[in-house]
């Protein structure tokens, strides 16, 4: 690790001349930025003119003084003070989640309109000092670590001048626990990660074929029977795939662990989405309760086999499961605050319906009052659009939004004139482009992550040489760093048509866990795609550099291992 930090700097300096600006290390770039000369060096003692501001600002100036105190020795506190070494303003002109951070030899000034506009600014200012502070490590702990690392008790920050702001309001990371659970302490660990690179949206996927990971009180059965699957297909980095042998289970989230995360999530501005898939993808609840299947006397079992798509589907013609799915929700709308319920609506094969005599009535019933349209090819493709409005009014009854996959106005026979009313966000995976088109088409919002060329499903596989750990795709070109950064979430000709590209409100880094079974690999196939993801998100399309990139990428290495993230090292600078 100490060659590989000795040639990123040698680098650097072989690039620049002696008398060109100083490196610094801001990932993702900020909007606007002009490097200065000379640094600014934290006094053994230090005022932040924040005592007067309210509450909501006061406690980010706070956390910033705690997390300086804990990391370096600096001690600071909050100062009535004009000429505090650092002045926090209120500019009500600045966007939301904007700033402006002025750095100079005597002095730092950040001005922002929000909370969350002062907690980037913080975040960028702890990136532009020594790792340990991002990293919450004192300077013996940081040296315990990596012995080789050199600090000062006085860290020092770069002089510069940024005014910034992101690209997109949306920029969101997703994480499968159905297949493979995460601990409590291990999604803390993902949302830290999250909070470094300006992520705002931590989309949960709670529940699948493969587990039901959300407590639900009203049906106990969806923990006591589907979180627990007979077996497992595990994924080791040395050992590639094996079975486990032995019930994966019971494995899932309490109410109160997820009020945990949520809180947790909320002090990093991040927004917790739950995902209860439906009306597909539901197999381990019709484990629990077969009676809201298609075919109640037929085997319903929680699947072991990681991948696939199966026809065991909730049966939307029955009243009583459509009120199983309201009563789910209603419990995920009473635990998770935020202002999005994501329900899935993907892969979802209607032939269990086509052969289910209560579907078949209830879809002639629909065309006869003229609710769902008449269709002679993908005839029962209307259920599942109707079956999205039925979840929509309930959630819309909270006063929350919905959001599905694309498939809810790709797949063929998709009613798409229900799915306009719902005016649900769509977030598009296959076909990405062509289902953002029909959702901006729609005048629906619609947020990119790309599974395809410039793939933004991050567990993919993230290299094709000897020895890569196994994992889903090929790790050829197009799931390869250098594709994911230059991957456009808005290609430019929707661009040009300002109509059309202000439905495309944000971009998602996706991780499935089909072939990931532990935190170790999550982290491997995660950094440092998770990085590319996030400047797409945040800075503006025409600055973006790899290159450039892949110098601060390098540079941040000594954080990944301060931390304890394992990454992918194919792109490191050399």
């Amino acid at each position: 690790m100490k060659k590989i930090l000795l040639s990123t700097l040698f680098l650097i300096a072989m690039l620049a001349p002696a008398c060109a600006r100083q490196f610094v290390n801001i990932t993702p770039l900020p909007k606007q930025m002009e490097v200065g000369e000379g640094v600014y060096r934290f006094p053994k003692s230090f005022t932040v003119g924040a005592a007067l501001l309210p509450d909501s600002l006061k406690v980010e100036a706070q956390r910033f003084v705690d997390v300086i105190a804990e990391t370096t020795g600096c001690k600071g506190k909050l100062s009535k003070s004009k000429k505090a070494d650092i002045s926090m303003t209120v500019d009500k002109s600045i966007a939301y989640e904007g700033y402006k951070l002025s750095v100079t030899e005597k002095t730092i000034s950040i001005s922002a309109s929000s909370a969350r506009g002062f907690f980037y600014a913080f975040q960028t200012l702890k990136k532009m000092m020594p790792a340990n502070v991002m990293a919450e490590l004192n300077m013996k702990q940081a040296q315990e670590k990596l012995p080789w690392l050199k600090l000062t008790k006085r860290p020092e920050v770069p002089c510069v001048e940024i005014a910034d702001e992101p690209r997109f309001w949306y920029r969101g990371f997703m994480l499968d626990c159905g297949r493979h659970f995460f601990t409590v302490d291990e999604i803390k660990h993902i949302l830290d990660g999250m909070a470094i690179y300006k992520y705002n949206y931590f989309h949960w996927h709670l529940t699948e074929d493969q587990g039901w990971r959300f407590e639900v009180k009203k049906y106990p059965r969806l923990t006591t029977v589907g979180s627990v699957a007979s077996d497992c297909r595990m994924t080791d980095m040395e050992k590639g795939h094996y079975w486990l042998g032995k019930p994966y289970g019971p494995y899932f989230y309490t109410h109160e662990d997820c009020r945990e995360i949520v809180e947790y999530a909320r002090n990093l501005h991040i927004e917790v989405i739950p995902e209860i898939d439906m009306p597909g993808h539901i197999m381990s609840a019709l484990a629990a309760y077969p009676e809201f299947s298609c075919n109640p006397e037929g085997e319903h079992k929680v699947q072991t086999y990681q991948g696939g798509v199966w026809s065991d589907v909730l049966n939307v013609g029955d009243p009583k499961a459509v009120q199983f799915a309201r009563d789910v929700l209603t419990e995920v709308m009473d635990v998770f605050p935020g202002q999005y319920v994501h329900i899935g609506g993907d892969e979802c094969p209607t032939s269990a319906w086509e052969s289910n005599a209560q579907c078949q009535e209830h879809l002639q019933n629909l065309i006869k009052e003229g609710k769902v349209k008449d269709l002679e090819k993908h005839r029962f493709r209307p259920l599942q659009s109707y079956f999205i409005k039925q979840m929509n009014d309930h959630i819309k009854a909270r006063g929350k939004k919905m959001i599905l996959w694309n498939e809810s106005v790709t797949a063929g026979g998709a009613d798409l004139d229900i799915i306009k009313s719902t005016g649900a966000m769509i977030f598009c995976w296959n076909p990405c482009q062509g289902g953002a088109a029909v959702a901006a088409s729609l005048g629906l919002d619609a947020v990119i992550t790309e599974w395809g060329p410039g793939c933004y499903y991050i567990n993919r596989k993230q290299h094709d040489g000897e020895g890569e750990p196994v994992a889903a795709g090929t790790g050829r070109k197009s799931d390869q760093l250098p594709a994911v950064y230059a991957y456009q979430p808005v290609p430019e000709k929707v661009m040009q048509d300002t109509e059309k590209s202000r439905h495309y409100v944000g971009v998602q880094a996706t991780f499935w866990t089909e072939h990931v079974s532990d935190i170790n690999y999550f982290n491997y196939l995660a950094y440092p795609r998770l990085l590319a993801v996030a400047e797409a998100a945040w800075s503006p399309e025409e600055k973006k550099d790899f290159e450039d990139f892949r110098t601060r990428f390098t540079a941040d290495t000594v954080l990944f291992d301060l931390t304890g993230r394992l990454y992918g090292k194919h792109f490191i600078a050399k």
